[in-house]
């Protein structure tokens, strides 16, 4: 079986942006958090969890 070739540059540069995708999601979710009830954010993540 042949293995496929893998460019670890292109896997390094995808983490690195996956990485900066999570910060600003993080960002943007905390934002969010801040300006909205506990009640509102809890109800939805009792939603988001089960």
């Amino acid at each position: 079986m042949k293995t496929p070739h893998i460019d670890l540059e292109e896997l390094k540069k995808l983490k690195q942006e996956n990485f900066k995708d999570r910060l600003i999601f993080i960002d943007k979710y905390t934002e969010w958090l801040k300006k909205n009830s506990n009640l509102k954010w809890s109800s939805q993540q009792k939603k988001t969890i089960g």
